[in-house]
């Protein structure tokens, strides 16, 4: 060779399972340039193969092939056929070849697809870490916050085995219902008072000032009514959703057994929700 070089080469096709039957008629040379041309046939390219050259010296062990100085028919997506190429930069790639190498044409394929059990479909398969049951929905107490807002509403979400709509939306129809009402009764409060200011006397204003105490009452009374129907149905909520949280722990809110008090036999009964 014009360098001079005892260049010694050994071609190995290695490939676990049936690869190595898949590239064929392999053929290399150093260019003037130091260049490594690697020439081989695929015959048979599948989807996923990746195919990459390994170059081992007999003193210093694999070399480091850095990719960007190699070029040709290498890495992912090479189509079958003959005459392949591979290029390797070896004077770009910092070595010299002045010494025994090694040089092997492999092709890594994707690892197969794990057997599926009986009856399992291949989506199933291509979703790990996905439960086949069914997700739990979420009953809890948090849906009073719900509830503080939208009377009835949250009391829906509580319900097991699945929300129930029934006639809760018209408790919150009828909460807001009721202090608009109450919002309306007391302008109309304010307004006959301020009648009732402009009056020269008492006994003329006198009517003025009943009325404006009969708007009052109904404003007072529509709006408290509706902050209790709201508080008892948040508490009513809050309970339902802390029993549902409680319920996998719990099998039975009512527990009978017997005890001993003051020396004589008893039955304790004991509920919990």
């Amino acid at each position: 060779m014009r360098h001079g070089f005892f260049l010694f080469l050994f071609f190995v096709l290695t490939r676990s399972g049936l690869a190595q039957q898949r590239i064929d008629n392999v053929r290399i040379r150093v260019t003037d340039s130091l260049e490594l041309e690697v020439r081989y046939d695929l015959l048979e390219a599948r989807p996923g193969d990746s195919i990459y050259l390994q170059v081992r010296s007999r003193l210093r062990g694999e070399l480091f092939i850095l990719p960007r100085f190699l070029r040709g028919d290498v890495g992912k997506r090479v189509l079958a056929g003959s005459d392949r190429r591979i290029v390797w930069n070896v004077l770009g790639n910092s070595y010299s070849l002045n010494e025994d190498i090694q040089a092997t044409v492999l092709i890594k394929s994707p690892p197969p697809p794990p057997n599926l059990p009986k009856g399992k479909s291949r989506q199933e398969a291509d979703q790990p870490g996905v439960a086949v049951g069914n997700r739990q929905r979420y009953a809890g107490p948090a849906w009073a916050l719900l509830s503080v807002v939208a009377p009835g509403v949250g009391n829906m979400f509580v319900q097991t085995p699945r929300p129930r709509i029934g006639l809760r939306p018209l408790i919150t129809l009828g909460c807001y219902g009721l202090i608009g009402y109450g919002l309306m009764e007391r302008q109309k409060s304010l307004d006959v008072y301020d009648n009732y200011l402009d009056q020269k006397n008492i006994r003329a204003g006198e009517p003025y000032y009943q009325e404006a105490n009969r708007h009052h009452q109904r404003y007072y009374l529509a709006t408290r009514g509706a902050v209790l129907v709201t508080a008892i149905d948040v508490v009513l909520t809050f309970v339902r959703g802390l029993r549902n949280s409680r319920q996998p722990n719990q099998v039975s809110g009512l527990v009978l057994r017997p005890g001993l008090q003051a020396g004589q036999p008893t039955a304790v009964m004991t509920y919990s929700f």
